[in-house]
């Protein structure tokens, strides 16, 4: 009993709660790792309360992230209807590399900064680098990006950095969808994890202004294209 009053009344507000926040508020928090480095050596007890404003901070991005998906379920799925997800992960190989080159390069800047401001090499560099990992983590891992199959549409929620976007394509607004390879020069709308991706779907409105006075054709790149394709109603594809 208690469970199913949570999910009909305290989860939804919840969700609406937390989707409420821009993303650019939510995305403050690594100003908070500033803080954190500096104050540390003097003060760990200080310290401490930045490191739960980056918990909390880091922790909310992921909340909202999963309160969009349940609040789209109870929209357009209901309990049992058609619901598939498809959230490409992080290429950690990338990320990797863009790490090593950030780091590289704070290194340099921690020699050139040392002793400004009071801090020490260790301090300025790992301020550097775990600033501009949370700060820009979509240059490191991608933009967070959901993409969901209903019964009637296509709901995709795309966060390129400290901004998201979310929209919801019924079928009837859905020409046709087909595999194809990105193209800068065709005023393409590019909703995918990597600004790099080559291969993915591109989705071509019925109306031929687009399907937003912003978005006219949309490309999106699934982790599992043929898995996606296979879920679209028949004579999308």
């Amino acid at each position: 009993m208690t469970g199913v009053l949570y999910n009909l009344l305290m989860k939804p507000f919840l969700d609406r709660f937390i989707l409420a926040f821009p993303v650019i508020f939510l995305k403050q928090y690594p100003y908070a790792w500033i803080a954190l480095v500096a104050v540390w050596p003097k003060s760990p007890a200080l310290a401490s309360l930045f490191v739960f404003v980056l918990i909390a901070g880091f922790l909310a991005l992921r909340w909202q992230s999963a309160a969009w998906i349940s609040h789209t379920r109870r929209q357009y799925a209901g309990k049992d209807g058609k619901f598939y997800v498809d959230q490409p992960p992080v290429t950690w190989q990338n990320a990797a590399r863009n790490i090593a080159i950030l780091i590289a390069w704070s290194i340099l800047g921690a020699f050139v900064l040392k002793g400004h401001f009071g801090l020490s090499f260790w301090q300025i560099l790992i301020m550097l680098v775990g600033f501009t990992i949370f700060h820009q983590d979509t240059r490191f891992f991608g933009a967070a990006v959901t993409y969901i199959i209903t019964a009637t549409g296509i709901a995709i929620r795309f966060v390129p950095g400290q901004v998201d976007y979310h929209l919801f394509l019924s079928f009837k607004e859905i020409s046709r969808i087909e595999k194809s390879v990105y193209q800068k020069d065709k005023n393409w709308d590019l909703f995918a994890r990597l600004r790099d991706t080559k291969e993915g779907l591109l989705m071509t409105p019925k109306n031929p202004n687009g399907f937003t006075r912003r978005v006219e054709k949309l490309f999106i790149a699934p982790s599992d294209r043929e898995n996606f394709l296979a879920q679209l109603p028949h004579g999308y594809v």
